[in-house]
């Protein structure tokens, strides 16, 4: 059959991507993995295309009319809580014409079932986008499927949970990289273009309440397959990519064989996830050998007491030791936080900003709490009647503040955390370091292209 991947239209820049939903922080559009993932699949057994219609900045007259040229049998979209109405007028205009819509996304991830019953566009909600739930949904062989919820052909809503969460290991044949718009996508760590987006994992083993990735299971892909589809697109002329593995390294073993493979290769340039208390020396010399250059790693907060309320399961020494050693190994460092949780007040939030600026960051990454489906956070949020348990939509960006705390109102909360992004950002002797630190002027250019951006919305 025709199956068309599609990331929706929009009236913002929207990234719907692995059970996460938001704006863009600054002016970074990275490949969404999971229809990166899905193209394979799908691939492998019937004809495929792919329409970002955010990468392509493309309307809904516009995203309509190139449908209509293709003329899907069956349509597999993502979905975010970030744009749920737009994407629920969208969708089921399509299921209007007579095409099969099956989702992926945040808004799914808690409560399918119910969605699924409600959203009577929708004939399936895709539990995950590294099995093969989406090729058997669509050929009607539901028997297997791994965890997913579906629409049966006489109406019928039924889960299917064969084997549930994601274990151990998974092989998909190779993404398709090929489909997807050559321009359009930026990364703000990227040291050249094109880039390309690769998962070599799936979800994550640490149990962090705050993140849907604790949620997901963790499952490796086989290395000969992650080598395959590198050296397609090292074929291709691609050597930047993001590896977009939540904890690059947590198999210590296996992380050392992918990197002496890429290390071989020579002409790789990546950036990835790591935690601070898992890289070791020898892991971040073979991650610089590898063509590795820029390390993102969960600071979190300065506040140990909240690092172990949410399961972090390290504490600020671990951090300051882990991002020291980075930078000895000539690792770029960016340091994630997470501020607005129930115990934020303004205090603790001076005291992450100290954090940051000890820690000598190269990038910092302020993420504002929000309830994400399925974690044990959003339990907590509703019981403490921070959030409405019927409120759909929310940005995970940090534009706005989802949440008040205990101690500080929304409005306060959100003006905080822009003046901790000047206040970060706008030192002289930072703006240098980074004006010297580039290696090309691509780099600079796009350096100077982010941060702009970044500040406009923290204005």
């Amino acid at each position: 059959m025709r199956v068309l991947l599609l990331n929706p239209p929009g009236e913002r820049i929207y990234i719907r991507d692995y059970f996460c939903s938001k704006t863009t922080k600054s002016n970074y559009l990275f490949h969404p993995i999971d229809l990166v993932m899905l193209s394979g699949i799908v691939a492998s057994r019937h004809e495929v295309a792919v329409l970002d219609a955010i990468a392509e900045r493309l309307g809904v007259e516009a995203a309509r009319a190139r449908i209509e040229a293709f003329a899907p049998d069956a349509i597999v979209s993502l979905v975010g809580s970030v744009s749920w109405p737009e994407d629920r007028a969208f969708l089921s205009e399509q299921a209007a014409r007579g095409r099969r819509v099956l989702a992926i996304g945040d808004v799914l991830h808690e409560k399918a079932a119910l969605r699924v019953v409600e959203e009577t566009w929708l004939e399936a909600a895709l539990g995950n986008f590294v099995g093969a739930d989406a090729l058997k949904i669509l050929e009607r062989r539901y028997e297997d499927v791994h965890d997913s919820v579906v629409r049966r052909e006489d109406g019928r809503v039924e889960v299917l949970h064969a084997r549930g969460k994601l274990h151990g290991s998974y092989s998909i044949p190779r993404p398709r990289h090929e489909l997807f718009p050559r321009s359009g996508y930026h990364f703000s760590f990227a040291r050249s273009e094109p880039f390309a987006t690769i998962l070599t994992d799936w979800g994550c083993p640490f149990p962090c309440t705050f993140c849907v990735m604790s949620t997901l299971g963790y499952a490796t892909r086989p290395i000969a397959d992650v080598l395959e589809e590198v050296d397609h697109l090292r074929a291709r002329g691609v050597r930047e990519l993001f590896v977009m593995d939540q904890t690059f390294g947590v198999q210590r073993k296996r992380a050392l064989e992918l990197c002496a493979a890429w290390a071989e290769r020579g002409d790789l340039s990546w950036t990835t996830y790591a935690r601070p208390d898992r890289i070791d020396d020898e892991l971040c010399s073979a991650l610089a050998r590898a063509g590795c250059h820029t390390l993102m790693m969960g600071v979190e907060s300065a506040d140990p007491a909240v690092l172990a309320s949410y399961e972090k399961r390290y504490d600020t020494a671990d951090v300051r030791a882990g991002f020291a050693r980075a930078k000895r190994h000539g690792l770029r460092t960016v340091g994630t936080f997470i501020i607005g949780l129930p115990e934020e007040t303004e205090e603790s939030i001076r005291a992450s900003l100290d954090l940051a600026l000890e820690l000598e960051l190269d990038f910092m990454s302020l993420n504002m709490a929000v309830p994400r489906f399925g974690t044990p956070f959003r339990r907590r949020a509703i019981e403490l009647g921070l959030v409405d348990e019927d409120d759909l939509v929310m940005d995970q960006g940090g534009a706005e503040a989802k949440l008040p705390t205990q101690a500080l109102d929304r409005a306060t909360m959100l003006a905080l955390k822009k003046r901790m992004v000047r206040r970060f950002y706008l030192r002289p002797s930072y703006l240098w370091r980074r004006v010297t630190a580039a290696r090309s002027l691509f780099e600079l250019r796009a350096q100077a292209r982010e941060g702009l951006a970044l500040l406009f919305r923290n204005v």
